[in-house]
């Protein structure tokens, strides 16, 4: 019967967490065993790891097999305390006298020195013991070199550790890099995929937070533009539908490269108009002169347009923009199953009112977004207006283009 062990399940945990039971051999815990031997003057020596019922031998010379019943051995005794075990002659140590066979009955031993091996939290997994077939002594020097050694084993023993852990911690990186690029991969796609229905920065503000928007919003001051198409109800009646749509989807598509440009946030298609929010959700330094400099290169962009109808031999397109500047509640409107980021309030109503009152070709301002573009715009002429659903008139300014050093550091941003 085995005596128990102080902490035994601990010391087995331990033991076990090496995964070293039962490993080929290897040549760093030989070598401790045969400096052993060698400089003892002994026949027999041994790394023992013990299990819960067999010791095994990690390293072995002198012995021909490679594990004995835990019951059988002295290293049982040796883990037990802190010191060398040294029993100069078995046979007349009442405690081991028979325990003399451990190896065999052909390979019988008196002599035997064991030095416990521990880990760094001080449990006792094995031990480096070297045994004789004759009784003999260890002189101080000899047992020095012998716990020298010990400790050179329990070196080697936290270096497995340590090993293991960089492997963990290699293999550990490497899962986490693969599902890192797997969720980059994902966001990627998913952003293609609803870039098409919503702006980029709301997108990423959806896959940058593990909750779900919520409905509700902030006054902002942003800057709003509407473009529309003048006279497109007649145009549409003359042609095919098929026709219409990819003429409309050709307009969309070149006008909103230059939305993004300017790090506009196209809120919505309305039939063939385009409202765009500047200043929201992304915050931006001057959403006013940014909402002119992009309504600007619009109208630029509407001549790649035409060249496209005219090799179409398709009605020619015009279009007025409209810009205002002021406080809105900008948020997530709609229901829990489906809702919009979007702006709304009196600000927003302005913007569509002023680009109804735009001729093909031309950009109107309010006082407003004039006020906070500086001196960087040209106007062309302005005016006061009588605007359905505003009391008081409202001035406008027809803008004709920009400061060429302004439109620079524009697109440098």
């Amino acid at each position: 019967m085995i005596n128990p062990v102080e902490l035994e399940e601990e010391r087995l945990a331990a033991l076990y967490e090496l995964q070293i039971l039962d490993t080929p051999p290897e040549e760093r815990f030989d070598r401790i065993v045969n400096l052993a031997v060698g400089f003892l003057r002994v026949p027999i020596g041994y790394i023992a790891l013990i299990d819960a019922h067999r010791q095994w031998f990690k390293a072995r010379c002198g012995i021909f097999i490679n594990q004995s019943a835990r019951s059988e051995s002295i290293c049982h005794y040796t883990i037990q305390q802190n010191e060398p075990l040294i029993i100069p002659d078995i046979l007349m140590d009442s405690r081991f006298a028979d325990k003399y066979a451990v190896f065999g009955e052909d390979n019988p031993i008196r002599f035997y020195a064991g030095v416990p091996l521990s880990n760094a939290a001080g449990l006792k997994i094995g031990t480096l013991c070297v045994a004789d077939k004759l009784p003999r002594h260890l002189n101080e020097g000899e047992l020095k070199l012998l716990c020298e050694l010990a400790r050179q084993a329990e070196d080697e023993l936290a270096l497995l550790t340590v090993t293991k852990l960089k492997k963990s911690l290699r293999e550990a990186n490497t899962a986490l890099n693969e599902a890192k690029n797997k969720l980059e991969l994902r966001n990627e796609l998913l952003l293609k995929m609803f870039s098409s229905y919503m702006s980029d920065e709301v997108v990423k503000q959806l896959l940058a937070s593990p909750k779900p928007l919520q409905l509700g919003g902030e006054k902002r001051k942003i800057s709003v533009l509407f473009s529309d198409l003048r006279d497109f109800t007649s145009i549409s009646r003359t042609l095919p539908p098929e026709t219409l749509v990819d003429l409309l989807n050709h307009y969309f598509c070149r006008m909103a490269s230059v939305i993004e440009k300017y790090h506009g946030t196209i809120n919505a298609f309305i039939g063939d108009a385009i409202m765009v929010i500047f200043g929201a959700p992304q915050d931006m330094e001057n959403h006013a002169l940014s909402a002119s400099a992009c309504a600007i290169e619009m109208q630029q962009a509407l001549k790649d347009v035409n060249e496209y109808t005219r090799k179409n031999k398709l009605p020619e397109l015009s279009m007025g923009i409209g810009i205002n500047t002021g406080i809105a509640v900008i948020g997530n409107i709609g229901s829990d199953k489906r809702q919009q980021y979007t702006a709304i309030g009196c600000a927003v109503n302005l913007s569509s009112r002023i680009q109804s009152l735009t001729s093909g070709g031309q950009i109107l301002i309010s006082e407003h977004t004039l006020q906070d573009t500086g001196n960087d715009l040209i106007i062309k002429s302005h005016s006061s207006v009588q605007v359905k659903g505003f009391e008081d008139p409202v001035k406008i300014y027809e803008v004709e283009g920009i400061d060429a050093t302004t439109l620079s550091l524009l697109k440098q941003k």
